[in-house]
């Protein structure tokens, strides 16, 4: 969990960038060409919309995050515990697909304001730009989030968006190639982080002299320590969590 300072100062990074992204920047500098005033208006909407949803995201992630190892042991013991079949397909969670569906539909939305509704006054290709660049940000996304499924002598990895339309693309990768799966050293948190994401949110499959990297940002904590407890249950001390 983070500590009370740390919570402070992340709310008060995320005032000051709704300060200034709410600044009317153009009427400052002396814009006064009424297109160029709507088109920047509309730039720092978008802005506002992608870096402070950006900012709470990654603030929500920090509150609830926990020590990889410590839940491991804790999971060990409810599955000891538990006589029903263990989880082998692990995905984020139904509400994570809903914020992205509903921010991809908000851009379609978007789309169809600039071309039919905007006012006389506002600019139609910069709905059309921000809109779309939304639109393929949030699908990539979508498609970029891994699916794990674990077999009797392999693990199939898919793209969470390919998952959704039933599309059968998979990596396979046999758990005799893995030589080590481990957090990723270099996705480190707080300050030493871009993104602020604690290295256990990104995996890294490391199979004689190659690696692969799958991003669990979008993973809840006890799902990421279910995926590292059933590859720990089939490569043993191959499986790193420090």
């Amino acid at each position: 969990m983070m500590k009370r300072e740390e919570i402070i100062k992340n709310l008060s990074i995320i005032f000051c960038v709704i300060i200034l992204l709410i600044i009317p920047w153009a009427s400052v500098i002396g814009i006064q060409d009424p297109v160029l005033v709507g088109a920047s208006g509309e730039i720092q909407r978008i802005a506002f919309f992608v870096i402070v949803t950006s900012l709470l995201v990654k603030l929500v992630f920090q509150i609830y995050n926990k020590p990889l190892m410590q839940e491991m042991k804790k999971e060990e013991v409810r599955e000891a515990e538990q006589k029903d079949r263990k989880q082998l397909l692990f995905k984020p969670s139904t509400g994570v697909i809903i914020f992205f569906l509903f921010l991809i539909l908000l851009s379609i939305w978007g789309i169809i304001y600039g071309l039919f509704l905007r006012k006389p006054d506002e600019d139609m290709f910069v709905y059309i730009i921000g809109s779309s660049f939304l639109i393929v940000l949030f699908t990539w996304i979508l498609y970029a989030t891994p699916v794990f499924i674990f077999a009797g002598d392999s693990v199939q990895i898919r793209s969470h968006l390919l998952y959704l339309f039933g599309i059968d693309r998979k990596t396979i990768i046999r758990y005799a190639d893995i030589t080590s799966v481990r957090p990723d050293a270099e996705f480190e948190s707080d300050e030493s982080n871009t993104y602020g994401y604690d290295r256990k949110y990104r995996i890294v499959i490391s199979m004689n002299g190659t690696t692969q990297k799958y991003g669990l940002v979008f993973f809840n904590t006890d799902t990421i320590v279910k995926i590292y407890l059933r590859f720990k249950e089939k490569l043993g001390d191959k499986v790193r969590l420090e």
